[in-house]
Parts: C-alpha cells; structure tokens; sequence
C-alpha cells in the first residue's frame, strides 16, 4: 500500500495537487470530511466554521493528532492500494500517519512565496479564505501553531509551485509514478519455523538464512521466528535451478491482491536449495505482505530476466 499526504501553508497547492492524484487512481481519505461525519453523528450544524471549530475542539480535547487518528480506520478498511491523505496540517498528525503505517506514508511539502499563495488565494474565491493581507497571516499563524512548521521539515520530498498549473501537475504525477513504482516491490516478509528435538536452533537459523540472509531471528517456544524486506535470494534460487515458472504457479495460488504465503522444505533449505512444501522435519512458513502480490510475484518469476 502507498499512502501520500500533502503538507504545506494555505494556498500553496495542496487540493490541486490531491485532485491530480485522483486522476491518476488514488482514493482519497478527507480529515475535513472525517470531521464532517462526526458532526453529522453528533447533530451538529454543518458550516465551515463550524468544522473548523470542531477540528481544533478535537485537538484541544484528545490531542493534536484527533483528527489523523479517526481518518486510520476509513485508510485501512479501503479497497485501494493507493491513498491521498487531504487536510493535513501539523507534526503530530504526520507522527500518528508514520506511526501506523511506517515506510508506506509518503510526506510531500508543497512550497509557494508568501506572495504567490496569497494572490492564488485571493483570485480563488472560496468561500473559506480571507482576502487581506492581515487575515491571510493570521491564517498562516493558526496552521503554525498546530505544528506546520515541524510537519514541514519531516517532509520525506519537496516540490515548488511558483510556476503554471500545468508544470505544478506535471511534477506531482511525476513524483507520484516514481513512488508508485518504488512501492510496488516493496514488501515485509515474516517468517516461521518450528523447532524439532532432534534439531538445533542455530541450523534452522542457518536454513532461513540461506535463502532470507537478512532475515532478523528469534527464538521462542521452539519456534524460530523472522522478518525480511527481501526476496532477492529466494528469487535468485529459483532462477539457479529454473523454477521460476513452477514458483509463479505456486506463490500465485495462495495469494490475494496484498499478501502470498508459501512452506519451504527445511532440509532443502539447509543445502540452499528452494523445494516448496513439506519434510520430516517440517516447513518454513513464509508471507509477504505488499502493495501488489502479483507484480511482485510476476518479478521474482520473470523468465526473461
């Protein structure tokens, strides 16, 4: 899964920049939306001052990520696989976003002059910005207070909007693929394996570490226990003793849009060989949890790599 928040000052460009991520596939999780709902659950009269005042009532009560907190069940109970965050505004709602959901939050900054935002915003008319100077600042001052400053800087890329419109979308779709394409293979393994009497702790290591060498172990229970952010020498394997077709037909058999599972024999593990299934001595469980089991699967099985 990949999940984009939009970070910047009033009038820089943020609801452009979530508008083109909705054309290029991405769903949308509104924190101003959130906030509507629950005003609606609790009778309130819908205004946007009154959202407003709602936001920052939140804040104030159950503290400054409120707001980011309520939007992470609609985020995990999406069909997507591609998120835009809208509404962000401070550091302790990109710390809550981070916490949840680790390296698949991805932090852009928007940055425009103080000029260039303020005539954007003027020229725009909605029905929430002001249109002098003074009250234009005060609005930056409000954003500042909630954290802006700080989110800003833990930024994870930043992209300039002085120029048109058209340049502006141009370098969000840009950054957009680039990410899209990072985070189609990226991936966390877990990995499980049994330990018999007659066998060691430190062998079934060297087993997983044959074909997972990154693989971070521990023992509990009789139980050696894993993760990796690796497939490279499991894939490697497969292209040694050509079975990448077999492997793709067996990793795609119990796999779902975000996830595959699959066993490794322990023994052949042991001689770093890969043989899917079981032995006397029993399996290596293994899933991997990514943004795109099949693209995954179809480049760890590639034939004509």
């Amino acid at each position: 899964m990949l999940i984009i928040g939009f970070v910047g000052y009033p009038g820089s460009g943020k609801s452009e920049a979530t508008a083109t991520t909705q054309a290029l596939g991405f769903d949308v999780v509104s924190m101003g939306d959130t906030v509507r709902r629950y005003m609606h659950e609790h009778g309130a009269e819908l205004s946007e001052h009154n959202v407003g005042a709602t936001a920052n009532e939140l804040r104030h009560h159950r503290g400054m990520d409120a707001v980011a907190r309520m939007c992470i069940p609609p985020i995990h109970s999406s069909k997507s696989n591609k998120i835009v965050i809208d509404g962000i505004r401070g550091i302790a709602e990109v710390k809550a976003f981070k916490k949840e959901f680790n390296d698949q939050f991805k932090l852009i900054a928007i940055v425009s002059s103080p000029e260039t935002r303020f005539n954007r915003v003027r020229n725009r008319n909605r029905s929430d910005d002001v249109h002098d100077l003074r009250a234009f600042k005060q609005k930056d001052s409000r954003e500042l207070a909630w954290g802006l400053k700080d989110a800003l800087e833990a930024a994870d890329y930043c992209l300039s909007n002085e120029g048109n419109i058209d340049e502006f979308r141009s370098a969000v779709a840009s950054l957009l693929a680039q990410l899209v394409r990072s985070s189609s293979y990226a991936m966390h393994v877990t990995i499980c394996a049994p330990i018999h009497e007659t066998e060691s702790a430190h062998k079934v290591a060297m087993a997983v570490r044959n074909v997972f060498p990154d693989a971070a172990l521990e023992c509990s229970n009789d139980t050696l226990n894993g993760t990796s952010e690796s497939l490279q020498t499991f894939a490697l394997l497969l292209k040694q003793q050509r079975i990448r077709s077999t492997a793709k037909n067996e990793l795609l058999q119990r796999a779902t849009p975000t996830s595959f599972e699959f066993s490794l024999n322990k023994q052949a593990a042991c001689i770093n060989k890969v043989n899917f299934g079981s032995g006397p001595l029993g399996s290596i469980y293994v899933k991997v949890l990514t943004s795109s089991s099949e693209q995954l699967i179809n480049m760890i099985t590639d034939e004509s790599e």
